[in-house]
């Protein structure tokens, strides 16, 4: 993904949340989110009704992990404001260099996501539901795509990983495709430029044009916690906190549900 595609998907979030921002309170805040790309379309889903019901505006940008941890240690503002909230990975926001910058009570499971195989509408997915069944799957496979571990990928680092578990990385090397996140995974996927894409179930989801078709197999899975919490340079402590409730209350849970994530205890 290049920087000028990174600048649009930005700046394409901050104009959706000014669009649903249609309550102006004198007292509003700005609420200014930090987020990974695996909960980007539920917490978009989640902004409209919660500035309909409390007048607050919410500017967010999304990221991969590795991008946002990155951000958050530069201290870069968002929009030309301190942020707010940050949505990553538990063990990113748990991290020895994230966990200093957030108000540690605050930070909240929002939700748990598996890696899946991801195909075009249509298509058979091949098996993988095995290791030996997914290494072959991969060899006999003319393109597949996955997150790039250099960008900080979750699920990119995780399946660089089981590549060279396998011992396969060199002999895939030239037919793997790599993206920056598992959106843009996917958008391959949907565009034919790959035969089939792994990422992040809820991420699959949010890209037209192709399905979930199956999971790694146990040996090879990774479960993500996901989680939000207050930054201590937040100018808005109490408008972020109670957005952290919204989306553990009911609305916020069945929309991380209905994006493929596991919530509750």
């Amino acid at each position: 993904m290049s920087m000028g595609s990174s600048g649009f998907l930005r700046s394409m979030t901050v104009v959706i949340a000014a669009f649903f921002g249609v309550s102006n309170p004198a007292d509003a805040a700005e609420l200014r989110i930090r987020a990974t790309g695996a909960v980007q379309h539920t917490l978009i889903d989640l902004f409209e009704p919660f500035q309909k019901s409390t007048g607050h505006r919410v500017i967010a940008e999304f990221g991969t992990a590795g991008a946002m941890a990155a951000e958050m240690q530069a201290g870069k503002p968002l929009d030309g404001g301190a942020v707010d909230l940050l949505f990553t990975s538990e063990t990113s926001l748990r991290s020895a260099s994230i966990a200093p910058l957030m108000v540690g009570e605050t930070a909240s499971i929002v939700g748990r996501v598996r890696i899946g195989i991801g195909v075009r509408d249509g298509d058979t997915a091949p098996d993988i539901a095995t290791p030996e069944a997914l290494k072959a799957a991969l060899l006999a496979a003319p393109s597949f795509a996955y997150g790039d571990p250099a960008t900080g990928a979750t699920t990119g680092i995780h399946f660089a990983g089981l590549l060279e578990q396998m011992g396969i990385a060199e002999a895939v090397k030239a037919k793997a495709v790599l993206r920056r996140g598992g959106l843009l995974v996917m958008k391959e996927v949907a565009e034919g430029k790959a035969t089939f894409g792994f990422t992040q179930t809820s991420e699959i989801k949010a890209v037209p044009g192709v399905k979930v078709a199956g999971y790694l197999p146990d040996a090879f899975q990774l479960v993500t916690a996901y989680a939000g919490a207050v930054t201590k340079a937040s100018r808005e402590k109490t408008t972020a906190q109670a957005f952290l409730a919204f989306v553990a209350g009911p609305a916020g849970q069945a929309a991380f549900k209905s994006h493929g994530f596991e919530v509750g205890p």
